[in-house]
């Protein structure tokens, strides 16, 4: 498939993922499904390691739909080899949810805590 092809699968699977309903099991499944789609994305594209494709994925840095943005700049700093702009770029994006009064804020926090200790980072 191509990187188009499987950005325009990534982006359906946010879509997904923003959608679930976490009282009904039928919606948490398939979330946990498009979850485990949106991994094997991001592994296609890293085992690539192709420099366009990664320019491509990270251009949806920038979707804010469907929390686009939250989950590329995850999957960007877990899982591909990206310049200090883009990973500078996706580390705002979770800073700026982490720093928020939301449910998510804590989780966020911690997960920035952990990225800085194994990659040394500010």
């Amino acid at each position: 498939m191509s990187i188009e092809g499987l950005i325009e699968k990534y982006l359906k699977l946010t879509k997904i993922c923003a959608e679930t309903d976490y009282a009904n099991k039928k919606s948490v499944r398939k979330n946990n499904s498009s979850v485990n789609e949106m991994n094997k994305i991001v592994e296609l594209i890293s085992k690539n390691d192709n420099r366009i494709e990664i320019q491509k994925f990270s251009e949806l840095l920038t979707i804010q739909d469907n929390r686009t943005n939250l989950w590329v700049a995850i999957h960007i700093l877990q899982k591909l080899n990206v310049d200090k702009k883009t990973e500078q770029q996706a580390l705002n994006i979770i800073k700026k949810i982490a720093n928020g009064n939301g449910a998510d804020a804590m989780g966020y926090k911690s997960w920035l805590s952990d990225y800085k200790l194994k990659n040394k980072t500010e």
